[in-house]
């Protein structure tokens, strides 16, 4: 079958020749498979210019400087906790994100269309949690910054991509190129490296649900796990699974969310404070403000049906969803 090229494409083809930037020849690369008509008569085409973006795509990394990896060594927290995701080329990470947040990363469908981190926002009930959009994790094409923005977040979030039928190969892949950065994924792991290897909370996301035979590759893709995580299967086509990934990362998080109320009047339950799980009273009053960790006296404590108002101590541990009424002097 003829490919029958339009003129656009033609023209496209003669900019790409004449670029010399990188970055220009990928910008040039993509719009020529944009125009591309998507018939038979194209395919080894499309495969051709989706192998060379990956390829320019790699050669940009490898040419970057220092000063730009640095850049992306820390990424500033926001909300309730930092979440990233980590998984093999095309597994839809950032189409996840584009369903989950704001943010806009680079969609496609050829490998490494994601090489800078991008930021969002996901919102849950009544928090935010910021979720940050990696380049593919693989053999040679990673760079080190990837890893140690994995090593310090909070949660990694590892997608997997239940239309690859050789799902497991895809996860060793992936689990062998963070176990030689010394990263382990797991249930309980660490917000802060604590040694050598660094244990990560870990919730596992199986995308393209949808596919068929989706459900059978899940349950192969569980049965390979090496630790035990929190799982959820979704569909970002679908919409489907969102919400229980949703609370799945909140509880990985290990966060309380604290209310506070002024005495005789209604709580704020619009805007709750976050603290780490095991926080106690004191804690939360010095998160609040100083002045009122040194002045107060006792608390009031409104939350699961024992306390109504209840008198508590400095030492008393709070909660999720608490509402706290501070006493000074």
């Amino acid at each position: 079958m003829p490919a029958n090229l339009p003129p656009d494409y033609y023209a496209a083809e003669r900019r790409f020749r004449a670029a010399k930037d990188i970055q220009e020849k990928v910008e040039i690369l993509r719009e020529m498979l944009r125009i591309m008509p998507k018939h038979k008569g194209t395919d080894h085409l499309q495969a051709d210019l989706k192998r060379k973006i990956a390829k320019f795509n790699s050669e940009a990394q490898k040419k970057k400087g220092a000063s730009r990896q640095s850049a992306y060594d820390h990424i500033e927290r926001e909300g309730a906790g930092q979440i990233v995701l980590a998984g093999g080329p095309n597994t839809g990470k950032s189409s996840l994100v584009s369903q989950l947040t704001h943010a806009k990363p680079d969609v496609a469908d050829f490998p490494y269309s994601t090489f800078k981190p991008v930021c969002g926002m996901l919102n849950h009930q009544d928090i935010q949690m910021q979720v940050v959009d990696l380049p593919p994790i693989a053999d040679h094409f990673t760079e080190v910054w990837v890893y140690n923005v994995i090593r310090i977040s909070d949660v990694v979030l590892w997608v997997v991509d239940l239309s690859d039928d050789k799902i497991t190969e895809q996860m060793n892949r992936v689990e062998a190129c963070l176990s030689e950065h010394r990263i382990r994924l797991c249930t309980l792991g660490e917000k802060r490296p604590q040694g050598a290897e660094a244990l990560k909370t870990t919730v596992l996301a199986g995308t393209k649900a949808e596919t068929d035979p989706a459900g059978t590759r899940w349950e192969r893709c569980l049965a390979a796990l090496k630790n035990p995580m929190k799982t959820v299967r979704l569909s970002v086509q679908a919409q489907t699974g969102t919400e229980s990934l949703g609370q799945a990362l909140f509880d990985a998080l290990e966060v309380v969310r604290i209310y506070t109320k002024t005495p005789g009047r209604d709580p704020d339950m619009l805007k709750p404070y976050i603290l780490p799980c095991g926080s106690t009273v004191s804690d939360a009053a010095m998160t609040i403000h100083k002045d009122l960790a040194d002045h107060m006296r006792f608390a009031r404590i409104w939350g699961s049906e024992k306390y109504e108002g209840q008198r508590v101590n400095r030492d008393h541990v709070l909660e999720d969803g608490d509402i706290l009424e501070i006493h000074t002097n």
